[in-house]
């Protein structure tokens, strides 16, 4: 008897740890991301701004990918021992679809696809997480749940330029300015 129940013991055990290995594998990330980004300066597209006599400055899909980077870098940390480490991001109007790497209790990599919302709330960018799935499967939003984060635009800008509006297109976002804040 006490045989029987051991043998089911350790079948028991090896039946778990080959579905975690299982799951751990369906979980991983399956391109390696970072956080890595560059610099934008709002403030050099002036001239281009100049030569068109328009005042407005237009930051293409990669630029906003370098701004919300920046922004995602320096919110890394997430709740329930969640941590970023790398995003790739993909501009849709007032929609940013992004394919993130995340790392949970420092030992599991695991690869989400994240979907935030832009809006323009003056003075600031703000970007709202909407949801969060693992391959096709939809986390619900009290698994992880990122707060608001505010980007402050005026600080791109000489202090002597506004932000007037802020207007989302497909792959860009297009920043109306105005003179003489």
């Amino acid at each position: 008897m006490l045989k029987k129940v051991t043998i089911t013991l350790l079948m028991l055990v090896v039946i778990a740890a080959v579905m975690l290995l299982i799951i751990i594998q369906y979980v991983k990330p399956t391109k390696s991301l970072d956080l890595q980004y560059k610099e934008i300066a709002i403030s050099n597209k002036i001239a281009e701004m100049i030569l068109s006599r328009k005042l407005d400055v237009r930051l293409s899909e990669e630029e906003v990918n370098q701004l919300l980077k920046k922004q995602l870098a320096s919110h890394s940390t997430l709740p329930h021992d969640f941590q970023m480490e790398g995003a790739e991001l993909n501009l849709q109007g007032a929609m940013v679809e992004a394919d993130v790497n995340v790392r949970w209790r420092n030992r599991i990599p695991i690869g989400a696809h994240a979907t935030f919302t832009l809006a323009w709330d003056p003075p600031n960018l703000v970007i709202q997480h909407v949801n969060t799935q693992i391959r096709n499967w939809q986390l619900p939003s009290t698994w992880l749940q990122l707060a608001p984060i505010e980007i402050p635009l005026q600080s791109y800008l000489p202090k002597l330029i506004g932000i007037k509006n802020v207007v989302f297109e497909d792959n860009a976002i297009l920043v109306q300015l105005k003179p003489f804040q």
